[in-house]
Formats: C-alpha cells, structure tokens, sequence
C-alpha cells in the first residue's frame, strides 16, 4: 500500500475520531455512559471504515490478482495476457464483494446446489484471505470485527437463489457487538443476463425482481 493510499484511510479513520470527539463536547458536563459513548464511536468508526472500502482500490493495499478455474475457463472473462490470471488491482474492495455475491450465487432447489462451480470459484477463498489482511490493517486492535457480505434471499417456488459469506476477527463468546452498519449495492449485470444465467441452470422461464441487492455489513465488537 502506497503513502498516499495509507494517508488517505488514516485521515477518514481520524475523522470518526473527531465525530466522536464533537459528540463529547456537545452533551458538556451531563453524565455520559461510558457504553453509550463507545457504541456512538464504534458507529463512527463502522462508517469511516465502509467508506474507505467504497473508495480504496485493491492496488493500494499491494493488488489483488486470482487463478481462474482452467476446466470450465469461459472466454468472455478478462484475464492477464499468456496466463489465466485475473488482475483486479483497479477494482475498489466493494467491487470485489459485489463481483463475488455475482460468481458465487447459490442456486439450490430443496436445498441441493444446482449450478457447478464456474471459472472465478477461486476468487472466493482467495479473496477473504486478502480482504482480511485489509480489515486488519483498517480497524488493528481497536475493535474486533465481522463483515457480512449478502443477497436478500430469491425465494422462486421450488427454487433459491443466495449468497452470503463473512469474514471476521473476534472472539464471540467474550465480546460485546458495539454497532453494525450496512452499506446497498446491487449486482453488476443486468436483469435479463442474470434472469439467463438462472434459467440456463434451472432450464425454466423464470421473472426476477429488478435488481438483487447486495448488502455489505460491518460489525464491530469490544476489543
């Protein structure tokens, strides 16, 4: 991660700070729960922190780069020339959530997994891997977290489509959930090519709603 990359997070990071700081300064001399105040920076922090992943690109915390799974490779998906590499440097960390929600939807009918794993399967232990390097370097020891990365459930009769994954770094049995913020957005790919993607794997007409949500939430928990 480059100076300019670092120094732009640590001035976001700081500005919770200060939210939390003013917050003080307003309530004056009434008493203060000392569990109240830390829920309210906690929050801060949460939204300083997903705002970061808006706006941080892989490249500035050293790049982000997978192997594509070469026996179901699909040509219309970028790669690195002379390999079967995808280089997502250029990619902000909410892209890469949202990507993963896009390749690594379940599609289950009673519960059996229907649709084979497809050529970017190996984004989705490789990307929890470095994105937890990321939140680690975001939150350190101040906070114990856990990101929580899902679609609102497609419920289509005998069929369900989903996706949800987390990554955390917290000791649940011995910590207090302080805040969870949660940050929108929607898949990229149209309604009709995924309405495709679905029916080729169901071999069904289906109607889907007009965009799948994602939604990205970080919790953060009592150090």
């Amino acid at each position: 991660m480059d100076k300019q990359g670092i120094g732009y997070i640590v001035d976001m990071l700081v500005f919770a700070l200060l939210i939390s700081f003013a917050s003080l300064l307003l309530v004056g001399a009434s008493p203060i729960d000392p569990k109240i105040e830390s829920t309210r920076y906690a929050a801060s922090f949460a939204q300083s922190t997903l705002l970061a992943l808006q706006h941080s690109t892989a490249d500035e915390f050293g790049g982000f780069e997978y192997q594509l799974d070469t026996l179901s490779f699909e040509p219309n998906v970028p790669v690195l020339k002379g390999s079967t590499k995808r280089n997502l440097r250029h990619k902000a960390l909410t892209q890469l959530l949202v990507e993963d929600a896009l390749f690594n939807l379940h599609i289950e009918a009673e519960g059996v997994g229907l649709e084979p794993p497809g050529p970017s399967w190996g984004m989705k232990s490789e990307l929890r891997e470095f994105l937890k390097g990321v939140l680690d370097k975001l939150i350190g020891g101040r906070f114990g977290y856990r990101l929580i990365v899902r679609t609102l459930p497609l419920d289509l009769g005998f069929v369900r489509v989903h996706f949800e994954s987390e990554i955390k770094n917290f000791d649940e049995g011995a910590q207090r959930k302080l805040c969870s913020e949660t940050i929108v957005a929607t898949l990229p790919i149209s309604q009709g090519e995924l309405t495709q993607r679905i029916q080729k794997v169901l071999d069904t007409t289906l109607e889907l709603e007009p965009d799948i949500a994602v939604e990205i939430t970080l919790e953060l928990w009592s150090s």
